[in-house]
């Protein structure tokens, strides 16, 4: 993600570490004070009305601080919940570093930190100690019954900002991080445990769900309780050693003894899919994101051998955004001379370590891989651990050659002549009209010129000399013919 920096920024010194104020607890104290206005400022107070209070502890030097300042987001939410709004929210911004004079709040290195606030700005530390402050920013939001929230890494998330200032359910159980699909070869695990937030007003005692194989039903359920403010990984079972393509539910469907209505139900998927290609010919569609500069991926076998490896274009927007190569397919067809392969494995780089999921899916095709025969038949389709990752990807498919096709297929063509310094023709000996692509590749596997269909000649005048392939693709199987540029 481009829009902020790292959330977090360790103090370097001026605090002891405390641990922050752990979610779900309570208030441990007041904070009662005035801000740099003169105008009081009284926490248990505002509580006491029914409020709900944001809490911004920060540094004047700190640049994490600065960047969710100038998001605006908490300007935002003065406007819409505070006083002149639906007054349902205060929001008090603490300058928590002693070391610095309150002078630097309009003069500080990063800037004036007053422009355009209208919430009250503390300049005061010796609250600390109370909200157990150990890193910048910390943001804490506090319900009316005094029960703290540490916003933390979900600081960017307004789904779980709305629901945890204003809750409007007892139960209230949202979704971190859910299942994803996956590709393997030969034999597979299963380990995912989606990550739900209790997010309601009341403590979640019992939790049941079904966790469903293949159709095969096991009921699962929480042992322990899940507190307001609290995370849970849902109890799924390990599963390990399979080696057929495998469909994964879990359903939640009771929480403290209440059967939920359907429509209420959080359910997971995932596919754990055994791809296999059985021809030594096929296609790959990569799909980029809004970045692809920041795209790079191999295709190996399961001897190391790099197959293919493809980078694209950045544009011309902030960080390499945009550009012709932005929110496109791209086609390779592969052809794989060594039958001795068991596995391939595809890995998708990504240096934003964000994956491939800048896109919008009501305007933009979904990134990530599908693979193809080379008639069309997909063989794996896009999935969602595409494009949700951080750095790396590995997408793998088991290769099985059941033909000899490859053989027939080179008996039937021939190219020449070879060396050559210009054209490079064409011809083969079918005895019935036979359709054809070919492409010329380089050592390396990378695809050098367009797709061609039914031509009898390539010309290479401007390649720079050394060894090509030329790949060549029938209904009838598929061949490979190696060739020097003069």
């Amino acid at each position: 993600m481009k829009q902020f920096l790292p959330i977090f920024l360790l103090l370097l010194s001026g605090f002891t570490s405390y641990g922050q104020l752990e979610s779900g607890t309570l208030l441990p104290g007041n904070i009662r004070t005035t801000d740099i206005k003169g105008d009081s400022v009284d926490v248990f107070k505002w509580l006491a009305e029914g409020k709900t209070v944001v809490l911004d502890i920060f540094a004047t030097w700190c640049g994490p601080c600065w960047s969710f300042h100038n998001s605006g987001y908490l300007k935002q939410l003065h406007e819409q919940y505070g006083p002149q709004g639906t007054d349902e929210l205060r929001i008090v911004a603490i300058e928590s570093d002693g070391t610095t004079a309150e002078s630097e709040l309009y003069n500080s290195a990063l800037g004036n930190w007053t422009t355009g606030v209208k919430y009250p700005i503390v300049n005061n530390h010796t609250f600390s100690s109370l909200l157990k402050i150990s890193f910048f920013p910390t943001l804490y939001i506090i319900r009316p019954n005094k029960r703290v929230f540490e916003v933390g890494s979900y600081r960017g998330n307004n789904e779980v900002w709305q629901k945890a200032m204003f809750p409007k359910k007892p139960i209230d159980l949202l979704t971190i991080s859910g299942m994803t699909s996956r590709t393997f070869c030969n034999n597979a695990s299963f380990d995912q445990k989606p990550t739900l937030l209790n997010l309601g007003s009341e403590d979640i005692t019992s939790l049941k769900a079904d966790f469903i194989r293949n159709g095969q039903v096991q009921q699962v359920s929480n042992a322990a309780a899940i507190p307001v403010f609290s995370e849970i990984k849902l109890p799924l079972p390990n599963i390990s050693q399979f080696s057929v393509t495998t469909l994964f539910e879990a359903i939640v469907k009771e929480i403290n003894g209440n059967p939920l209505p359907e429509n209420e139900q959080l359910k997971f998927t995932s596919t754990y899919l055994r791809p296999v290609v059985e021809t030594d010919a096929y296609r790959i569609l990569f799909t980029t994101d809004f970045y692809p500069g920041e795209i790079t991926w191999e295709l190996k076998d399961n001897k190391g051998k790099s197959i293919l490896k493809n980078t694209y274009n950045p544009g011309p927007g902030q960080f390499g955004s945009g550009g012709e190569d932005a929110h496109k397919t791209f086609t390779h067809d592969i052809l794989l001379e060594d039958t001795d392969i068991s596995c391939l494995t595809l890995s998708i780089s990504d240096t934003g370590q964000d994956g491939l999921t800048s896109f919008n899916p009501n305007v933009n095709p979904v990134p990530g891989v599908e693979i193809q025969k080379i008639d069309g038949t997909v063989i794996k389709p896009k999935m969602d651990s595409d494009y949700t990752f951080t750095s790396t990807r590995n997408i793998l498919t088991k290769f099985i050659l059941s033909s000899n096709a490859t053989e027939v297929v080179a008996d039937k063509f021939s190219i020449f002549p070879n060396p050559t310094s210009g054209i490079l023709n064409i011809s083969n000996s079918f005895e019935d009209f036979t359709d054809y692509t070919i492409h010329v590749t380089d050592m390396m596997g990378k695809q050098i010129t367009p797709t061609y269909q039914n031509v009898n000649f390539v010309d290479i005048t401007n390649f720079n000399a050394g060894i090509y392939f030329i790949n060549i693709f029938t209904d009838k199987g598929n061949a490979a013919f190696k060739f020097m540029k003069q």
